[in-house]
């Protein structure tokens, strides 16, 4: 038996406390903020059949564009795990705290003008637990819990259509997700700004 859901109370409990969060981290920049980005991500995992989706919020620090930050839910589903040669799925959920670094390009090219490069580093909260469980001899084995900590590392470049649309591509890599080892994806998103922006 595979226990992939938290308890309906418990999962209520952790949305309060991530509402809480990015409510916290939007006040906290408020005062500074130029502009409010969020963001959507479609993710092809490293495994077959796998895949999952991210939704964001961002914005920069201290009127710096180069410097940014990120709050996003994301959930990847059908990760494989193999264990006692057994092959098991789970899905993984978690949300992700990241800061940014953005290069933008000094280009007469209307196009490389256009193109933001950005790397990210942080750490992803899992917010699900992953467990098997063996009925017959009353053990059970985790491969994550709620709570754990897992170190990300991104990699994206954004092209702009207008002030505010821009598509995006990249990579997301977990070096060591609990249990599971290295998890990567690929990923296309798009981004919507809200707000007053700092000149290109």
């Amino acid at each position: 038996m595979i226990s992939k859901n938290i308890p309906l109370i418990t999962f209520y409990l952790i949305k309060n406390i991530a509402a809480k969060l990015i409510a916290v981290l939007l006040l906290m920049v408020h005062i500074n903020s130029y502009a409010i980005e969020t963001s959507i991500q479609l993710h092809k995992v490293d495994q077959s059949g796998t895949y999952g989706f991210s939704l964001g919020v961002g914005d920069n620090f201290f009127d710096q564009r180069e410097l940014n930050w990120a709050v996003s839910y994301n959930r990847l589903t059908d990760v494989n795990i193999t264990w006692n040669n057994d092959d098991i799925n789970f899905d993984l959920d978690t949300v992700d705290l990241m800061l940014s670094y953005r290069y933008y390009p000094h280009s007469y090219n209307r196009f490389v003008k256009g193109l933001i490069v950005e790397f990210q580093a942080g750490a992803g909260v899992a917010i699900t637990e992953n467990k098997f469980v063996w009925d017959e001899l009353n053990e059970e084995k985790y491969f994550s819990e709620q709570g754990d900590i897992n170190g990300v590392f991104g990699f994206m470049i954004h092209k702009k259509f207008t002030k505010q649309v821009a598509m995006h591509i990249g990579v997301k890599h977990y070096p060591d997700y609990s249990e599971f080892g290295d998890v990567s994806s690929v990923f296309l998103g798009f981004t919507y700004t809200f707000g007053r922006q700092t000149a290109y």
